[in-house]
This record gives C-alpha cells, structure tokens and sequence, in this order.
C-alpha cells in the first residue's frame, strides 16, 4: 500500500479508520445533547500519536494522514444527526442501510467539491483556518511524554465510569429541574439542569461568548415570555405556551438568521469563484460534470427525482464552498443552518416529500460539514508538507468506513435515549421536523423569521456573524440543555484569563469523549438485547 517517503501507510489507515469510528460514536452522542460538534481534529491529532508510537517510529505526516482519516467520523456524524432524527420526529421511518448510503453520498460529495478549493483557499489566499494551523504546531512540536494523550485518556475514562454510574446504574439521574423537585413555581417557570459532562465540556469549548447568548435566549423564553403567557390565561400550562408560541418563534428566529447569512454572506462569496473556475480552466468543466453525473444517480437512488437530484448536487457544492470558505475566516462551519436555508428556498417553490425534505437537508448538511472538517486536515497538511493525494485517500476510505458506523449508532441512541428528549434534545433535527411538518409556516414562526432575520442584519453591522443562531436555539431548546452549556462557557472565561486553557480544552475534549462514547456503547448494547 505504501510507497517509500509515503505517509499513506497501514499503519496511518488502519488507526484513522478505528479512530473516526470512535469519533463518530462520541460526536454523535455530544452533538446529539449539546447541538453541537466541534472540530475533531486536535483531539484526532493527539490520539493517533499515541497510537501510531505503539507500532515504533512515526513521522508528523503519517500522523497527519492517520488524522485526516479520524477527524472523518466527527463532522460526517453532525451532518446525520443534525437531520436525519427529524424523520422518526415526523413519525416516519429510515432504515439503517439508508442512513449509511446518505453518510456516504454526502461525504463523497463534500470531499470531491473540496478538492479544487486547496489551492484558492489555502496556497494562493492563505485563510487561517485556525484550528489546521494549532493542529499544525502540535504535528510539529510532537506529544513529547505522551503528556497531552495522557491527560486526554485520562478524562476519557473518567468521563467513561460517571456514565456508567449514571446510564447504566442508574445511581445517578440524568437530569433535574422545578418539576421533579415538585415545586410551585414550576407552573410558570422552567429550569434545571442536565447532569451532563458533555453538555459542561461543550460550553467550555465554545466559549462564554455564544453560551451568554444562548442561555439569554432560555432566559427569554423560560422565565419571560412563557410565564408571561399562562398568567394571563391565554395558554392553561405552559407546555402549550411553549409548543404554541416560543418553540415555532425560536425555530423562526433560526431561519430567519440562516436565510439573511447565507444570501449576505454565502452566496457573495460563491459566485465570484464559480465564474473564474470556470473561464480559467477547461478541465474544471469535466470535474464539474463528472461529479454531478456520479451523484445525481446516486441521489436518485435516494428516492429523488431527477430536478431534485440536480438541485441537491448543486446545492451541496454550493454549501460546501461557503463552509470551506467561512471556516477558514472564522473557524466555524454553520452547516445546519446552510441546509435549512436552501431547503426553505426549495419549499418555496416545490411541494416535498417529507422524507425527500429530509434527505436533501442531509446531503447538504453532510457536505458543508466535510468541507470544513478536510480543509482543516489539508492546512495542518500544508502547513507541514504532506501530500494532499495521502489525506484524499484517506478521507475516502474514512467516509466509507464511518458512514457504515453512523447509522447502526443513531438508530441505538434513539431506542435507548430517544431521540429529541430531555436526554438528547437534538435541537438541529427538531427545527428541521417542524420546517418539513409545516410545509410552510406557521403565524408565530413567521415573527421568528421576521426577528431572526432584523437581529441578523444588526449581528453583521457589528461584525458578530452568527450570533443570532444561539439565541433563536435558547428560545426553544430545554433549559436543562441551556445552564450547563452556559456554566462551562463561564468557565472557559475563568480559564482564559488563568491561562489555564489549554489543559482545559484538553480535558473537556476527553469528558465529551468519554460520556459519548460509553453513552454509544451502552445504546449499542441495549439495541442487541445485551443488557
């Protein structure tokens, strides 16, 4: 398999391929609970170090290589559950077979679009794409002692026993809040908690920033807007206040914002580089035509007709342009809400079905999520010289591999958890279902968009992007998801300005693995009636 000076070795493929699996596993169950996946790719770094000494001497871009192919699992995994879970919320059905195929096809897709962007984004326009770049000097520095792995692994396993107490035991509840503490005040307000290492691990990793504004949107609706509504006798409990008035107004405020980013933002950045791709290099038509010819017939076996299969393709290479593009200025790949924004565009003009809806989303969703995950391999990779035809064949090889562990992973967390339950919210496939199940859009999702789209243009003019995205989440997410992730974000400050972050990140990267990867183990064991 390997040529001499390769990077591409067994070795590099065999723990990539194990190591996106477990990724996959623990990106799926912390996605799932927080409504969020962040980048795998220093964590994937760190272990396959670690690993790949076990088999004696390694190099940084076999390193790199074994990376590329383990970060595959992470992003390949948030473009499923960010959509696909919306089509049992429907009250329909998805084989695991089907959800394994449209892993593969929007993996396939979001790599092969891809491809033609390293050379505009990373050699000619130089994008930082910040966390290739820290991926970079970890690659260059080595994991000398093993410290970092160590410290990882062991967060990881700590992560590991507590979710056993708690899941398996059941010595610990996986939640609390006002009602089971059966307290009066909870016929107006909400609040609690989730007992979650993830949930805490993952408000750390995204900061206080978008954590503030996430729980002051909980606050908005939890403590304001619903308490608000059954004192004034217009709703009899506030179960009805929230799935009348603040849900479809949280879910709208998300619209809203996706749709105004993607037409100020994303399509802006798109056109410019289709048409100098397509004047400057002939060949580039081939690519291009190749790809749609390959994946229109792959979607058509998705049960999409022929205007839809050129559509979805379209929209996934246009999606997955924007991602790349927007990830290496700001870090952050939105590609939930890139999917939803042209699904509402679809359905402005075409009636779907709903799992077709579902489907399209997926695919879309899936690609911009790759393109933001590769280009980060490929500037790490670029950064300390591996050829890029090693990270390509590894990140084939992965998607493959990763798509085949994905579906058998979110059917068992759905029998086991359930999915959109307090245990795992799924706050991106719940939107989704309520966008597909209106087939329009209700009264007060409508003022959702209307807000969602003004606070967006306003979030812009001061240069704080998608901002309005984590309020519009709080608004209807639960509030036991909303204080934990808003607690880990108050830490990430605290250890900002201790200098202790680093280690932090470290540790909260091995407490989300940890409880996602038991939490897949136990739905694993549960689903084969092992338990």
């Amino acid at each position: 398999m390997a040529k001499e000076n390769s990077a591409f070795t067994w070795k590099a493929v065999l723990i990539g391929v194990v190591l996106s699996a477990v990724v996959c596993m623990y990106s799926a169950y912390a996605g799932l609970k927080v409504g969020g996946v962040y980048w795998p790719i220093i964590t994937a770094t760190i272990m396959s170090f670690a690993l790949l000494k076990l088999f004696g001497k390694t190099n940084k871009n076999e390193v790199n290589v074994a990376a590329t192919a383990a970060s595959t699992g992470g992003l390949l995994a948030a473009g499923i559950i960010f959509t696909v879970p919306a089509i049992w919320m429907l009250g329909l059905d998805i084989s695991i077979l089907e959800v394994t195929f449209i892993a593969i096809v929007g993996g396939l897709l979001g790599v092969l679009f891809t491809i033609p962007l390293r050379e505009e984004m990373i050699v000619k326009l130089k994008l930082p794409y910040p966390d290739g770049a820290a991926t970079a000097k970890v690659l260059e520095a080595g994991d000398k002692g093993g410290k970092q792995a160590k410290i990882m692994f062991a967060f990881f396993g700590l992560a590991g026993l507590f979710t056993i107490v708690r899941d398996y035991f059941q010595a610990i509840p996986s939640f609390f809040n006002l009602d089971t503490l059966k307290l009066s005040a909870a016929k107006y307000f909400s609040f609690g908690a989730s007992i979650s290492l993830a949930i805490f691990s993952g408000g750390f990793l995204i900061g206080l920033k978008f954590t503030a504004i996430w729980f002051a949107g909980a606050l908005v609706s939890y403590f304001a807007l619903v308490p608000a509504l059954v004192a004034s006798g217009m709703f009899a409990d506030k179960i009805a206040a929230m799935m009348t008035v603040t849900k479809p107004f949280g879910i709208g405020v998300i619209i809203g914002a996706s749709v105004v980013y993607f037409l100020l933002k994303g399509l802006p950045a798109f056109v410019p580089m289709l048409k100098g791709a397509w004047k400057k290099e002939k060949r580039s038509r081939w690519w291009f035509v190749a790809i749609i010819a390959f994946a229109v017939l792959l979607s058509i076996a998705l049960r999409l007709n022929v205007a839809i299969a050129i559509v979805s393709i379209f929209g996934a290479f246009l999606v997955s342009y924007i991602a790349a593009r927007i990830t290496g200025e700001i870090n952050i790949d939105p590609m939930e809400v890139f999917a939803m924004a042209i699904l509402i565009i679809v359905l402005l003009f075409v009636q779907l079905d709903p799992v077709v809806a579902v489907v399209l989303a997926a695919i879309l969703c899936i690609s911009a999520g790759m393109a933001g995950d590769f280009m980060q391999d490929l500037k790490a990779g670029h950064l300390v010289g591996t050829n890029p035809k090693d990270q390509i064949k590894a990140q084939i090889i992965s998607v493959f591999s990763s798509g085949i562990v994905i579906g058998i992973v979110l059917v068992a967390l759905d029998h086991m958890y359930k999915l959109g339950s307090v245990n795992l919210p799924a706050p991106q496939a719940v939107a989704l279902s309520s966008i597909v199940a209106a087939g329009g859009i209700s009264e007060f999702m409508v003022y959702g968009i209307i807000a969602g789209g003004l606070l967006t243009l306003a979030s812009l003019y001061f240069k704080q992007g998608i901002a309005p995205i984590a309020f519009g989440i709080g608004l209807y997410v639960p509030i036991e998801l909303s204080f934990p992730l808003f607690t880990g974000g108050v830490l990430r400050y605290v250890a900002d300005r201790k200098g202790w972050t680093e280690k932090g990140q470290l540790i909260a990267a091995g407490l989300i693995g940890g409880e996602g990867f038991l939490g897949v183990v136990l739905a694993l064991l549960g689903l084969f009636a092992i338990i």
